[in-house]
């Protein structure tokens, strides 16, 4: 019995230890929630902590799609998708002059077959990295209650999140793990899908 106690600390202190992937958006930590195996398109996504891939409010993203090279082009494909998404969807483009990069702009809602109504505002960038391909950055605000705040409430994510979001490097970083993310790949698109679950091109 002491010797299985033994162990069982051990495994304990093992999962203390062990370190939990996570990035940084200003002083908004998500930390890796879904990362499967390699493929064309290259998956990572990061969640706050206590948050699950089932019903989140917050979400980051890197993609790395191997065969794509053109950023701009990329963009304006997702754009496009997200405008033909449904009537109330809406897609932007900002120029950050100072790094040289275009940032998406976007609202999605959630599909008729979704079983929960929310409204989806994202910021996309993207950019080629020689030997790499294009890395796609992402974060997402996902509203589950739509009424005459909603807009408010992502202008003031907007607000807060748009410089951060630019000045972000999206690189993981590691700490010894405080609590751990539910995963929930159920409900996450294959790594290798065009679009993903919450709209027609909400989740690209």
């Amino acid at each position: 019995m002491k010797k299985i106690l033994t162990v069982l600390s051990f495994l304990t202190l093992a999962q203390l230890l062990t370190a939990a992937p996570y990035v940084m958006i200003g002083d908004l930590k998500l930390v890796r929630a879904f990362a499967p195996a390699e493929s064309e398109i290259q998956l990572r996504e990061y969640l706050p902590e206590g948050e699950s891939l089932e019903r989140w409010n917050r979400l980051a993203s890197v993609r790395v799609f191997k065969t794509e090279k053109n950023a701009q082009k990329y963009l304006e494909r997702v754009a496009d998708m997200v405008r033909k998404s449904g009537p109330s969807a809406r897609a932007q483009f900002f120029r950050n002059e100072q790094k040289k990069e275009t940032v998406l702009d976007f609202i999605t809602f959630a599909p008729p077959i979704s079983p929960e109504h929310f409204a989806e505002w994202n910021l996309m960038r993207a950019k080629f990295v020689e030997g790499t391909g294009l890395v796609v950055n992402q974060y997402a605000l996902r509203l589950y209650v739509i009424d005459d705040d909603s807009i408010k409430v992502i202008t003031s994510e907007r607000r807060k999140m748009m410089a951060r979001f630019v000045e972000a490097s999206f690189e993981e970083k590691t700490e010894p793990n405080q609590a751990s993310v539910p995963t929930a790949t159920s409900v996450t698109p294959a790594a290798d899908a065009p679009v993903a679950p919450a709209a027609a091109a909400a989740h690209l």
